[in-house]
């Protein structure tokens, strides 16, 4: 659970970092929605969209370990003398 969630906190601060290539991804043609900032482009779509989808499976793979933790079936995994 360690390891998903330093994963998950690496990417939600490379995505904090480059905020203005994350609102480059969301961008709106609307008025009132989401621009980019001035500066220079530094990330790619597919860079953010990783970082995205890292960020994302790492939250959700520590709250997964935790539900499985507390239902009682990781007791029967680890009992060694079963």
């Amino acid at each position: 659970m360690a390891f998903f969630a330093i994963v998950s906190l690496a990417a939600g601060i490379w995505l904090l970092l480059h905020l203005r290539d994350v609102a480059r991804v969301f961008r709106g043609d609307r008025p009132g929605e989401m621009v980019r900032g001035p500066g220079r482009r530094r990330a790619t779509f597919a860079a953010v969209w990783t970082a995205i989808v890292i960020f994302n499976a790492g939250w959700i793979a520590c709250i997964v370990i935790w539900i499985f933790v507390l239902g009682g079936e990781a007791n029967t995994v680890v009992d060694a003398a079963a």
